[in-house]
């Protein structure tokens, strides 16, 4: 007796399977797990704090203080950039830790906590050797 099955073609041996309704089912699942995954990332968003800060003031008062202290251009340049640069990191470090930073200049109305000191704070700390340049 010869095995019938060993002969046969996938196609054949697969006859009755309806493939409409296999890829229609993988397409839920993935639909369903994309949901789950929406979801997640929605409400992580929603537990996000939202802050301001006044970014053109920072930067105001430090070149303010710059102009005043006479240094030569080149000088003053690289402590403009490097003060760019330490910003730039404080406001980032911010964002991840859970917060949603507006420049306050940008903002309308609200009642968001204003961080603007503690950028300020962190920015003199990661510098150094700039001075704050708080009026």
């Amino acid at each position: 007796m010869k095995n019938i099955l060993a002969t046969q073609s996938l196609g054949s041996r697969m006859g009755g399977v309806n493939w409409t309704a296999v890829v229609l089912g993988l397409s839920m699942i993935g639909s369903a797990l994309w949901g789950v995954w929406a979801t997640d990332k929605l409400l992580a968003l929603d537990k996000r704090e939202v802050v301001t800060v006044q970014l053109s003031r920072i930067m105001g008062d430090f070149i303010e203080a710059e102009a005043r202290a006479g240094r030569p251009p080149e000088e003053t340049k690289m402590r403009v950039q490097a003060y760019l640069q330490a910003v730039e990191a404080s406001v980032e470090h911010l964002g991840r830790e859970g917060r949603t930073v507006l420049v306050a200049e940008a903002v309308v109305a609200g009642s968001t906590p204003d961080l603007t000191e503690a950028v300020r704070a962190d920015v003199a700390r990661r510098v150094g050797a700039i001075p704050d340049a708080r009026r």
